[in-house]
């Protein structure tokens, strides 16, 4: 599979913009779309501000959360080691 490396951003209608290479200029791309949101469907930002340090401390926080299953989080679902269910 060919790998194109392109500029992506999401506009502020929530359209997601990709500018690619001048050499595909023309060329069909065809892709799937894995996840759509709608600026409407969100609920209205109230203009609150963040404080990054009670969010770092949450995240400290879970960072030192004892390990309680050891195991691989496949080992878990039940995969082999040739990624067959057990």
């Amino acid at each position: 599979m060919q790998q194109i490396n392109f500029d992506a951003y999401v506009d502020e209608n929530g359209v997601l913009c990709l500018k690619m290479p001048p050499n595909l200029a023309g060329m069909e791309i065809k892709g799937q779309l894995f996840y759509q949101i709608h600026l409407a469907s969100l609920p209205k930002f109230q203009g609150k501000k963040v404080d990054i340090n009670a969010v770092r401390n949450i995240c400290n926080q879970i960072r030192n959360l004892p390990n309680l299953d050891s195991r691989t989080p496949d080992e878990i679902i039940g995969y082999n080691e040739f990624g067959i269910p057990e």
